[in-house]
């Protein structure tokens, strides 16, 4: 089996010195050694005294360098925030964001740690100390159609959809000489506590838009049986927003009664949600600027799967003939993302030949790659209530034994994501804010995705 080269960049974006105690020459070393072809690559790893600590997000690697003795935890949670935090500032998480805007993310690292010991990690706590306006990356989507002006006015409080990529902006603009008509001069003794609302709203020039975006995220892991039953099924859920209000309003959120002790094994809040359900399933907290992960949920024996896989497989002398059959498992109106099935071949493989009972057509295309020993399926798109069948004839050695072939062949695995679905049922009633009658603008999504979508051969 070939191995696969990947390029890295020796790109440094960003780079912070705290302590002086060392220098960029571990920059150069880091990149050695995560371009190198070994298999043993872990996020935390010491050469030469010095322990390296990273993330990846994006593309990009996010690195924590230090002499002292760190606990991994600790520093993985700590390069998390730091990427939310740019996140948050900066409207997008990628390497024009970071350019176009390196002195504000370079302000935030200033009031990020003191000496190596962080001090502010959170979005609130750091607007009344960040006085550099971003600089917003322009996203065009061409697919999204206008809406008139009689439809915005309608849809402008009730609105539930997806939200496009315009909507993709940072949570603060600096209250402080943003602007070149404003001239309200602010005292540094004004940004201690609170006082700083007050002079932010004296700035008439600060576009804020009182929106709230929510998305259900619920990700899947399913394992068939090779004759089609489910040996397990399970979702973990998380509810994550993204805040733009207004202000600090107490919001209450009241969730479908789906959401019960008896279909909820557990589930974790956010430290913004004091005294947990009120009324039933009603949250009352005070969202915190930027995103967040308000509740988080799982279901460890859930009784309903988006996708149904039958497989047969029937081996003769020097072939195996394989059939894969695939069923949307949801309504008609709603429609998967792409789909991509995997299914591993023996080692043994000579050809491979395969035909589907829709044919080619239909945004369906189906691979062989000898280097990588399996069969990759591809289907663009596909409707609830749909059902696609392939055949794959898999010409092998004749010398192999069939128990072998056996072992080799599968599982066949899938990955996909589905806009507008609940596999748990379970969806948002309501979400108010309750210091005011005008409620916000709130757009709310729910996505299904696999983590492990498996069956058995």
């Amino acid at each position: 089996m070939k191995k696969k080269k990947i390029k890295i960049f020796r790109d440094v974006i960003i780079y912070k010195e705290y302590r002086f105690d060392l220098n960029k020459e571990q920059c150069d070393i880091f990149f050695k050694y995560i371009s190198s072809e070994k298999n043993d690559i872990t996020p935390a790893f010491n050469i030469d005294g010095i322990n390296y600590l990273f993330i990846k997000k994006r593309g990009m690697y996010f690195v924590l360098t230090t002499v002292q003795l760190v606990s991994p935890s600790f520093a993985f949670e700590f390069l998390n925030r730091v990427s939310t935090l740019i996140q948050d500032y900066t409207a997008s998480l990628t390497e024009e964001a970071i350019r176009l805007n390196f002195t504000l993310i370079y302000e935030l690292l200033d009031e990020l740690l003191d000496f190596g010991f962080p001090q502010l990690t959170s979005t609130e706590s750091l607007k009344p100390f960040v006085f550099t306006a971003p600089s917003e990356t322009k996203i065009r989507d061409f697919t999204q159609k206008e809406e008139s002006l009689i439809e915005s006015i309608i849809n402008a409080t009730t609105k539930i959809t997806i939200p496009g990529k315009s909507s993709i902006k940072p949570i603060h603009q600096p209250s402080q000489g943003q602007s070149q008509g404003n001239s309200t001069s602010i005292n540094p003794a004004t940004l201690i506590g609170n006082s700083l609302i007050s002079i932010t709203s004296k700035s008439k020039s600060v576009d804020q838009t009182n929106e709230i975006y929510v998305d259900v995220w619920e990700h899947l892991t399913v394992l068939y049986a090779n004759n089609g039953s489910v040996l397990r099924n399970e979702i973990n859920g998380v509810i994550q927003m993204k805040s733009y209000l207004k202000g600090n309003p107490l919001i209450s959120l009241g969730l479908t009664e789906e959401f019960n002790s008896n279909t909820v094994d557990d589930f974790t809040f956010h430290e913004c949600i004091r005294q947990g359900f009120q009324d039933g399933n009603t949250l009352n907290f005070q969202p915190p600027q930027g995103e967040f992960n308000l509740l988080r949920y799982r279901i460890s024996n859930s009784n309903y799967s988006p996708f149904l896989i039958n497989t047969h497989l029937d081996i003769q002398k020097n072939r195996l003939d394989l059939v894969v059959k695939l069923r949307s498992n949801f309504a008609n109106k709603i429609q998967s993302n792409r789909i991509l099935i995997t299914i591993p071949v023996p080692k043994s493989t000579k050809s491979c030949t395969h035909s589907l009972d829709y044919g080619n057509g239909g945004g369906q295309l189906v691979e062989y790659h000898p280097a990588d020993q399996n069969i990759t399926w591809q289907i663009q798109r596909m409707r609830g209530s749909m059902e696609t069948i392939l055949r794959v004839r898999v010409h092998v050695d004749s010398s192999t034994p069939e128990t072998l072939l056996k072992k080799e062949i599968g599982p066949v695995g899938l990955e996909f994501d589905i806009p507008n679905l609940s596999c748990s049922c379970i969806q948002i009633k309501f979400l108010r804010d309750l210091n005011s009658l005008i409620p916000p603008i709130r757009w709310i999504r729910y996505i299904a995705e696999s983590k492990s979508y498996v069956s058995r051969v």
